[in-house]
């Protein structure tokens, strides 16, 4: 429970939030949405919306198991799934299905065509794996 107060001094929040100072510390690198102020004895001050979103943060990392990219994406009112469908760009044409009766693949250069493009399609899937940290 957050303390009936509106700042907080960087001291304060390991018993607050239970989280530890150099993971606050990195947290405040990646996730903009903490933004402490310097006050002009050169302590970092916390607003009572800083402390919120740590704990919202520990909250999505902790119990529910997000990667650190889809937290940042759940801060942003984001689904990863939203994120991927906005962000990347299919190369390739879209597949097209056929009936059974009218697929026939008739030449060695069909399925070398084929192949090609499945090839393609899993690094496609492999470049959101990797940017996504799946």
């Amino acid at each position: 429970m957050i303390p009936n107060k509106s700042n907080f001094k960087f001291q304060e929040l390991t018993p607050i939030t239970g989280v530890k100072p150099y993971v606050l510390r990195f947290w405040e690198t990646e996730f903009p949405e903490i933004s402490p102020v310097n006050s002009e004895s050169g302590q970092k001050i916390y607003s009572r919306q800083d402390v919120e979103t740590i704990l919202k943060i520990k909250s999505l990392l902790f119990d529910e198991k997000k990667s650190i990219p889809e937290v940042k994406l759940a801060l942003r009112g984001h689904s990863l799934a939203e994120d991927v469908i906005k962000e990347e760009k299919v190369s390739m044409a879209p597949p097209v299905f056929a009936t059974e009766s009218a697929v026939t693949i008739s030449t060695v250069s069909d399925q070398t065509k084929i192949l090609h493009s499945l090839m393609e399609l899993r690094s496609f899937v492999d470049q959101i794996k990797l940017k996504y940290q799946w």
